[in-house]
């Protein structure tokens, strides 16, 4: 492949237009519903493969140590003793707005009430 960007558009767009693969020029099989041969499908299949597996793991072990330690998976955040979910109240917020396009509806949490103390009547 050339190095110049618009040389390589232009091989690529001959090599498409004759039924080859673009990316190497094989001969690509008249029944096959891809523009790229079986070789080079394989090849993107399999790029970066390990790197991102890596990375998965890394982000899991990161996940789970923020997990145990009371922190919130996502940001880092300190959870507080009392707080009963996995993700903080702001990473919660921005997974529902990204979800729903909305704020989440915020439960206010409800006053106990105080007793009444019933004395003795007159």
């Amino acid at each position: 492949m050339p190095n110049k960007p618009s040389k390589r558009k232009i091989l690529y767009a001959q090599r498409k237009k004759s039924g080859c693969c673009p990316r190497c020029g094989g001969k690509v099989k008249k029944t096959s519903k891809f523009i790229f041969c079986d070789d080079c499908r394989a090849f993107f299949r399999g790029y970066n493969h390990e790197y991102s597996e890596s990375i998965n793991e890394a982000r899991k072990a990161k996940y789970d140590d923020r997990k145990e330690s009371g922190q919130c998976p996502r940001c880092g955040k300190k959870l507080g003793k009392g707080y009963n979910r996995a993700i903080c109240p702001d990473c919660l917020d921005k997974q529902y707005q990204y979800n729903y396009a909305k704020k989440r509806p915020v439960k206010k949490p409800v006053a106990a009430k105080k007793p009444v103390k019933k004395g003795k009547k007159k």
